[in-house]
């Protein structure tokens, strides 16, 4: 396993975290943690996909991200110990997570001051993640958002570089959440690419017929 958020730390400092984690496994469905619970644990996906979803100021529910494989989230655990989780964090799949406690964090930084550049990291994963929605959601129109999104996801569920048809395990609704934009919208462009032999829709998933194709309509 990768670890791209641990990248800027050592080999020795690398391991010294990773032997204070504790391993979990979630079956598909389950919850790891509600918004508004107490935040004690960061949590390092080992295996398996989550998605992410928060209340909007009108009082919805909608997706903002999934995290896969060598992606982090839960970070704000670490910044202090009376945080409440921002999101509500669910497994779309299977899924085995490594959590870090915020005292263990806290005894690493102690003993090993460097570890502090793992929540540097988090964090600036975090605002790149939040600058590139905004941007998105002020200057990008809803095709073109609703492509990212499923480009990104193609980018999550790929086994290979480049890979001809993928099956992404979420709901027209969810690929709409994830892209901000409104379910009408979104579906109209959707059933755009279908009509074009880009995609199948089904209910529950989404499959990909042509990644190649599709990544071809991203204007450079």
């Amino acid at each position: 396993m990768e670890w791209r958020l641990l990248a800027a730390l050592t080999p020795s400092q690398r391991r010294l975290v990773l032997a204070s984690t504790m391993r979990h496994r979630y079956a598909k469905g389950e919850t790891l943690f509600h918004e508004g619970d107490l935040a004690d644990t960061v949590h390092f996906v080992q295996e398996g996909r989550v998605v992410s979803r928060r209340t909007t100021p009108r009082g919805d529910v909608a997706a903002f991200a999934v995290l896969g494989p060598g992606e982090a989230f839960g970070e704000m655990a670490m910044l202090a110990q009376d945080h409440r989780r921002t999101s509500t964090i669910t497994a779309i799949e299977p899924v085995v997570t490594l959590t870090l406690r915020f005292d263990e964090f806290e005894r690493l930084c102690d003993a090993h001051p460097e570890v502090q550049a793992l929540l540097v990291a988090m964090l600036a994963q975090r605002v790149g993640r939040l600058s590139t929605h905004l941007l998105d959601a002020l200057y990008s129109p809803v095709d073109g958002r609703v492509l990212r999104t499923l480009l990104e996801l193609c980018g999550q569920y790929a086994d290979s570089e480049e890979p001809v048809e993928l099956n992404l395990p979420l709901t027209q609704v969810e690929v709409a959440e994830l892209s901000g934009a409104a379910r009408p919208t979104a579906n109209r462009f959707l059933r755009r690419l279908e009509r074009d032999g880009l995609l199948r829709l089904h209910r529950g998933h989404v499959t990909v017929v042509d990644v190649p194709a599709l990544r071809a309509l991203r204007k450079p």
